[in-house]
């Protein structure tokens, strides 16, 4: 029985984890956004949208799934119906494998029926949340990332229009370059390159800041679309952005050192203070347990033998003061 138990819990486990391996599969790869690159088949098939059709969700809940897509690098245009397929099959599969184990397993007024359906439900509640949680912590890394490398990239950008390259020419030859070093931001100025064939650069960066939704991104689109409509170089505002990058970054790292003092202080009163207290006086509290199991004992000063003596002793408190000795006078003389 409870091996059965036991094998049938790893279940969800493996489950959870081939749709975290699906989903990290889903990305959109080179071959299916450039021209004439070929269309990645739904999951599912046909069954895909009846999959994501079978528990309800809200329009605000697929505009925040649909969001954290983006940032995970899915935008496939079904990518929030596999996203729903995937999940919705996980829960119903849990379930139907739950009410399975009920009939196989289980006995009519088995009193374990009970708690077997908790355990079942509370896993299926799991299993719901947990695909969306872990897309959200993907997409954070991924947006995290492409941060973190922006800078280099356009310091890059800026060496090859300074030698003469058309942007559009310099963004491919940087995307080549960073392709082993940074994947995401190399995935993503392809993108660009690819939109500013089909329409603008103002266009192409906005559309970069709207999948991101990170505020340098931002900010660099903002600086591109003004700089183009002046008609200025690209180049120097890329150079200049970098700069600015760095400044906010290390300016965001000196506030982080100067909050670590101050964060440093809980740890410091709750796990350190207590030791120390504990080692300055320890000393003190045994030779003062000592001390009074010492003289507990017979003939110690706070032994029972002392307490009775005590009485004996006499009292000198109570004693009425002597009255004074009259002295002779001292003779007078002649």
């Amino acid at each position: 029985m409870w091996i059965s138990l036991f094998g049938f819990s790893l279940v969800p486990l493996a489950c959870a984890v081939l749709m975290m391996l699906l989903i990290r599969r889903g990305r959109n790869r080179d071959d299916e956004n450039g021209p004439g690159g070929r269309r990645r088949t739904l999951i599912f098939g046909p069954l895909t949208a009846a999959l994501a059709g079978i528990l309800p969700c809200p329009a605000a809940t697929r505009e925040k799934l649909s969001r954290f897509l983006r940032h995970a690098g899915h935008y496939h245009r079904h990518a929030l119906i596999e996203f729903l397929a995937l999940r919705n099959a996980l829960v119903a599969g849990w379930v139907l494998l739950v009410a399975t184990a009920l009939v196989v397993i289980t006995d009519p007024g088995d009193e374990q029926v009970f708690p077997f359906i908790l355990g079942g439900l509370a896993v299926a509640v799991v299993l719901y949340t947990l695909p969306r949680l872990f897309l959200e912590v993907i997409g954070h890394n991924r947006v995290q990332r492409i941060e973190e490398s922006l800078p280099d990239a356009l310091d890059m950008a800026t060496m090859c229009m300074s030698g003469g390259m058309p942007l559009q020419s310099a963004l491919v030859r940087v995307s080549d370059e960073m392709q082993s070093i940074h994947p995401d931001l190399a995935f993503e100025l392809r993108v660009v390159g690819r939109q500013m064939e089909a329409a603008s650069l103002d266009k192409a960066v906005s559309q970069f800041a709207a999948r991101i939704e990170a505020p340098e991104v931002q900010s660099l689109a903002a600086i591109l679309g003004q700089t183009e409509r002046q008609g200025a170089g690209v180049a120097a505002a890329f150079e200049l952005f970098a700069d600015n990058v760095r400044l906010n970054r290390r300016q965001r790292a000196e506030e982080a050192g100067n909050k670590t003092a101050i964060k440093l202080l809980f740890p410091l009163v709750f796990c350190l203070a207590p030791p120390v207290y504990l080692m300055l006086l320890a000393p003190a509290a045994m030779e003062l347990t000592d001390f009074v199991r010492r003289e507990r004992q017979p003939g110690g000063a706070l032994s029972a033998s002392a307490e009775s003596v005590a009485p004996l002793l006499p009292d000198t408190s109570s004693r009425q003061p002597r009255p004074p000795v009259a002295r002779p006078a001292p003779p007078h003389g002649p």
